[in-house]
């Protein structure tokens, strides 16, 4: 069992809870042999996305890891980056990937197209997805979306993932079983398997249902989070009367959360409601309700020392086979210790008259051990701070008036 915790790491820098520490040593229970993984995503014409590419593998190990067992359980050659600190300006598509990714799932779920319509951009959209789930498989879904003929045309490879095989290897051994996987709406469910994921996004948060299988979790989730950012939220309870809801109570008021929605958001801080959002991904998370997980900016109206302390919680939840990918404006989270592949930045750039995103991974770039991510960062290495060429020419013109 992975025991690197980054919150322990910020123990001194951060006021919280030593209920938040306990938590995830109480329930951690991340061993079972779920997997869901990403390796490799491509999408055109999807959202922003023209022609865009990113990549969740690495090549080599890395020796003294802050992040242990980068790869697959009994597959060491196998590696992938199992917790993305996503970055970039706003515009750049750190939540449009997101969305995109949900949409893709449920299409693998249920095989129903709609979910992939209205994410095409254009006549036709198309996404190449490289993941493993489940089993030692290595596979791959593409599909070319045409909303107007209402119709995906999709193709599946799979290749077995063998002790000593590397994410690399595998690509080559890829086969193609479309036609089993097209032979019924339910085929390709079935060749998949079951996927167990999480999102979060601060705007269709109230559109998702968080079933926690332990509501004990979850309880001791929400007053670790929400006791930290208002002390005067300390009253948290189960309801006896009102099926899945929870009952935050200060003086006389009572806030509701019920089936994972939080109904009286307007009596609350932002800050504070935020948390409560936190706090059911969270619970989610040490519950071990999924296999991968997303979680897009959830931390708006947080201080950076919390944000960095409730990552460091995720990331030692994260088990054998998970995913973690987090999406941050914050620039604090580059002076975590977390190896430089960790960190992937999305810069959106005008080529031949029209702005086009990319990703790029840091360890691309900053080879050395000694190369500061910070001073990358700021010095715009990365093509991923924003242009602010317009508030210039807008300041020197006031300037001079």
């Amino acid at each position: 069992m992975n025991t690197y915790s980054l919150f322990d790491f910020y123990a001194v820098s951060c006021k919280i809870t030593e209920d938040m520490i306990l938590l995830v040593h109480e329930y951690r229970t991340n061993e079972k042999g779920d997997a869901m993984v990403i390796l490799n995503l491509v999408l055109k014409k999807i959202y922003g996305f023209d022609d865009f590419t990113i990549n969740f593998s690495y090549p080599k190990k890395i020796v003294n890891s802050f992040i242990e067992a980068e790869h697959l359980k009994d597959r060491e050659r196998f590696r992938y980056k199992k917790a993305v600190i996503l970055m970039g300006a706003n515009a750049t598509g750190k939540t449009s990937l997101g969305k995109a990714l949900l949409r893709i799932f449920a299409y693998m779920e249920n095989g129903m197209p709609s979910s992939l319509f209205e994410m095409v951009s254009g006549e036709s959209g198309y996404f190449c997805i490289d993941f493993v789930n489940e089993d030692y498989r290595l596979q791959r879904l593409c599909a070319t979306i045409c909303p107007a003929e209402n119709d995906v045309e999709i193709q599946y490879y799979a290749a077995d993932i063998d002790c000593m095989d590397s994410y690399e290897k595998c690509v080559s051994k890829l086969k193609d079983f479309t036609a089993q996987a097209t032979k019924k709406i339910s085929s390709l469910k079935e060749m998949i398997g079951d996927i167990q994921y999480r999102f979060a996004y601060p705007e269709i948060e109230k559109q998702l249902k968080l079933t926690v299988k332990n509501k004990d979790i979850l309880l001791k989730t929400l007053r670790a989070v929400i006791g930290t950012l208002d002390p005067t939220l300390q009253d948290i309870s189960y309801s006896k009367d009102l099926k899945d809801t929870f009952i935050i109570r200060r003086d006389n008021t009572e806030i509701i959360i019920q089936e994972g929605k939080l109904l009286n958001r307007e009596v609350l801080s932002s800050g504070t409601a935020e948390g409560i959002d936190i706090a059911m991904f969270l619970a989610a998370m040490i519950a071990n309700e999924g296999s991968f997980y997303y979680c897009d900016e959830h931390f708006s109206y947080i201080q950076s020392d919390i944000e960095k302390r409730i990552f460091g919680i995720m990331l030692d939840c994260i088990g054998e086979n998970q995913q973690l990918i987090f999406t941050t404006h914050n620039t604090d989270m580059l002076d975590l210790n977390l190896p430089k592949h960790s960190y992937v930045f999305l810069r959106k750039c005008l080529e031949d008259g029209s702005y086009t995103v990319s990703a790029i991974s840091a360890s691309d770039v900053l080879k050395r051990n000694t190369d500061s991510l910070r001073r990358a960062v700021e010095n715009d290495v990365f093509a991923s701070l924003p242009q602010d060429s317009l508030l210039d020419e807008l300041e020197m013109e006031w300037q001079h008036e």
